[in-house]
């Protein structure tokens, strides 16, 4: 397009130049108004061609269908012709576009030169505004209109044009071949683009979708944690060490199926003598056999029907994990730190929740990780994460560095101590005291955000 405006400048400088001082000044409107209807005739064929480049190009992924199409229509033998020939075809649109583009342009200028030379106006003045009304012409009627028509209906579109475009199709072979052939000499020496998408990239036309309406928020959110599944460790979503829930093989059946009820738990790590000596897992579906069994518990022994425990370490990426469940066929893993000591447990709903969001089982309680109350006070579970609660607070308390995941961790690194009651410390401009322990655990920390950091809470907001 730019080329064209070019192109129609030098043409109005040259006539500016040569042409306007050998212009009679009379006026002879009969030939004035043939001038005006080539020039129309002009831009109404730019704006054919302008129509039907991108019509034509939009069939590029509907050639199968074209070809196999059961009641095929008389003009899409030449639109397939056409079609495979593309660089050719565009190089005929292009010549027929620029060549209507120069009439309409030559006839603008010329007719404008009459009226100059007629009413002895200023040249500069009258062929600007030439320019400018040209130009605003060739944009609208010549190019952005036929392309928001063809966008819309791509097959109509082409099919309409098809028999005009194919003679000029014919009759500019040796020119648009030439073209064509020149194009494809010169791209050997010219600079390849690079046709990889970066992870950016995605994340960037997810956020376009988005706020196009193409797609909803969780969408975007779950293609967001798609991009970053691979990047994210076991350690990172694991259940850790004291909050697993396990079988122990001196446990009783009523033990089991007691915890089996409470917990809603499909499979339980299986350990002898402490967590480190893990045996297997139990399912259990596959107790159901000894719901009705009379022998005596003393003598049940659950290692006979406990399964191979998978065993991975806290550091393996989550991609990773997902093909181990996959040629293991199972849904649990056990995490293990680098001494064999077990850290944690694993399973594919972790795995599930860091793409889709929490999943929340229709048996089991909500878990309420923080209460709030005004003036800026929060309670929170020390095992909520502190991406969780950034969302909460509204501040960004976590970075790609650290070496915790929860507020109890962070809690812990401040101190490097086992906290007491009462002990206070302050991050990010958050006075942070722990509220209750239990077990040389920490479970709740009261939070208090100060002045500054609520001003720019809701600033956010």
């Amino acid at each position: 397009m730019s080329t064209l405006i070019e192109l129609h400048s030098f043409i109005l400088a040259s006539l500016i130049d040569f042409t306007v001082p050998t212009i009679s000044s009379e006026i002879d409107y009969v030939v004035i108004s043939i001038q005006f209807v080539v020039m129309i005739i002009g831009l109404a064929v730019s704006a054919i061609f302008s129509g039907s480049e991108v019509a034509f190009f939009s069939l590029s992924s509907r050639l199968e269908s074209l070809t196999n199409a059961a009641l095929p229509h008389a003009a899409d033998s030449r639109i397939l012709t056409m079609l495979d020939k593309p660089r050719r075809l565009l190089a005929t649109i292009l010549i027929g576009n620029t060549f209507a583009n120069i009439i309409a342009s030559v006839m603008a200028a010329v007719i404008t030169g009459s009226f100059v030379a007629h009413f002895g106006l200023s040249e500069v003045v009258v062929f600007t505004a030439e320019v400018v009304v040209l130009t605003f012409m060739i944009l609208i009627i010549s190019e952005i209109t036929p392309k928001i028509i063809a966008i819309n209906d791509p097959l109509t579109v082409s099919r309409r044009w098809s028999t005009f475009i194919y003679v000029l199709f014919l009759m500019l072979k040796p020119f648009s071949k030439l073209i064509a052939d020149s194009t494809i000499f010169m791209e050997k020496y010219l600079p390849k683009p690079s046709n990889k998408m970066t992870t950016d990239d995605i994340r960037t036309m997810a956020e376009v979708s988005e706020q196009d309406g193409s797609i909803k928020e969780d969408e975007r959110e779950i293609i967001e944690n798609v991009i970053e599944f691979g990047n994210i460790t076991v350690r990172e979503i694991m259940t850790s060490r004291v909050n697993i829930i396990a079988v122990s093989t001196q446990d009783s059946l009523s033990d089991i199926l007691g915890t089996i009820q409470d917990k809603a738990l499909s499979r339980m790590p299986l350990y002898e003598n402490d967590l480190d000596n893990i045996l297997g897992v139990i399912y259990a579906k596959d107790i159901l056999p000894y719901l009705n069994d009379q022998r005596e518990e003393p003598s049940f022994n659950w290692k006979t029907i406990s399964r191979n425990a998978l065993f991975i370490p806290a550091t393996k990426k989550l991609d990773d994990l997902l093909r181990d469940f996959q040629q293991e066929k199972t849904h649990i893993a056990v995490v293990v730190d680098e001494y064999g000591g077990t850290e944690g447990i694993v399973t594919m709903d972790d795995i599930l929740e860091e793409l889709v969001g929490d999943i929340t089982d229709e048996s089991s309680d909500d878990q309420q990780l923080y209460t709030q109350f005004k003036n800026g006070i929060y309670i929170f579970d020390a095992q909520i994460d502190l991406d969780d609660m950034e969302d909460v607070v509204n501040l960004e308390l976590s970075t790609e560095n650290d070496d915790f995941e929860t507020l109890g961790g962070l809690i812990y690194h401040l101190t490097e101590s086992l906290p007491t009651v009462g002990e206070r410390v302050t991050y990010k401009g958050l006075e942070c005291t722990v509220h209750s322990v239990q077990n040389n655990r920490i479970k709740k920390v009261r939070v208090k955000l100060t002045e500054d950091q609520k001003e720019t809470s809701d600033k956010k907001d």
